[in-house]
């Protein structure tokens, strides 16, 4: 069925996608592509919310060695806004300086108080398996922006296991280096070009699957 105007505009909407900004620096070459991501999906009518890790108050672990079930943390702070985030998203686009070939600390935080977003149930053969309790599937983008640094592999291999446990199916990954090189990666047209296309192909595909209902 093909849907037109106003119509179209209401069904893309139902596309949510939420940028995590993992950079403590506003404005700079990580908080900007994961905006031109937004801006693209949002210029085809997804609904887009970003998040700055920075300016939520997160504890770290406590390592509380038991369930805080239905919860997902005993602890209520700045995490309660990612769970949300991960409830409801259609798709989450997760973006980190690199640090030490890494991520910054602001998305470890994030990562380690994740740990409860499974949970481990006995079979009845005796072996134990491990479930999701993020029932929605979730699509997701990696970006890492590293000046010096060059290989992806140790953030990316965190990265992964996170989204296995929240749920999110890892489609594109986005890597800058040389960030802070000449103009600075924020400023490469062809970079800005290509995260803005990023967003809007995902509110593609939505309008795609719309339009064959």
């Amino acid at each position: 069925m093909k849907v037109c105007g106003k119509w179209q505009s209401v069904m893309l909407m139902s596309l949510k996608i939420v940028g995590v900004v993992a950079s403590p620096r506003k404005g700079m070459n990580t908080d900007t592509f994961v905006t031109k991501v937004l801006e693209g999906a949002q210029s085809l009518g997804a609904t887009v919310e970003k998040i700055y890790l920075n300016d939520l108050e997160i504890k770290p672990c406590q390592a509380c060695s038991k369930s805080p079930a239905p919860a997902f943390c005993f602890y209520k702070d700045g995490m309660e806004k990612i769970y949300k985030a991960l409830e409801t998203a259609d798709v989450m686009v997760i973006g980190t300086p690199a640090y030490y070939d890494s991520i910054s600390a602001q998305l470890k935080l994030v990562i380690d108080r994740s740990n409860c977003l499974v949970e481990m149930v006995k079979l009845p053969d005796g072996k134990v398996e491990f479930r999701n309790r993020i029932a929605k599937k979730k699509k997701g983008i990696f970006i890492w922006v590293s000046d010096f640094s060059r290989n992806i592999d140790l953030a990316l291999g965190m990265i992964r296991l996170w989204f296995k446990d929240a749920n999110i199916e890892l489609t594109e990954v986005f890597a800058v280096t040389d960030a802070d090189r000449g103009e600075g990666a924020k400023n490469r047209v062809e970079l800005l070009h290509k995260a803005f296309e990023l967003g809007a192909s995902f509110a593609r595909v939505s309008e795609n699957q719309n339009d064959s209902v």
